[in-house]
């Protein structure tokens, strides 16, 4: 049973992840304190962690699965702003090199 239950919480927080996967989070309160990127990298999965863990919390009793993922991310996003992190979606990524040209010689 206890199998079961840690595998229902990781499909559930899977789903909501997935929604924050694109999002680049910075927390500008820390570069002002001078934390140090790697610092900061560890304090995010920290957050991330514990505010993945209180949206699945608070959605679990919510039946519809549409109502309970934008809930969830909702929490998620609230939670995250409360710690001081802000999100941003990744621009697009650079595009492919383009394929060299045939030159007439």
């Amino acid at each position: 049973m206890a199998r079961f239950l840690s595998l229902v919480f990781l499909l559930c927080a899977a789903g909501a992840a997935h929604a924050q996967r694109s999002a680049l989070w910075t927390n500008p309160g820390l570069s002002q304190r001078g934390i140090q990127p790697g610092e900061q990298q560890l304090m995010l999965r920290q957050d991330m962690s514990e505010c993945h863990g209180t949206a699945f919390e608070r959605t679990r009793g919510v039946e519809d699965e549409q109502k309970r993922k934008a809930l969830g991310i909702a929490l998620f996003n609230g939670c995250m702003a409360e710690k001081g992190w802000h999100a941003r979606d990744a621009g697009p990524r650079k595009p492919a090199p383009k394929a060299p040209r045939e030159t007439a010689t």
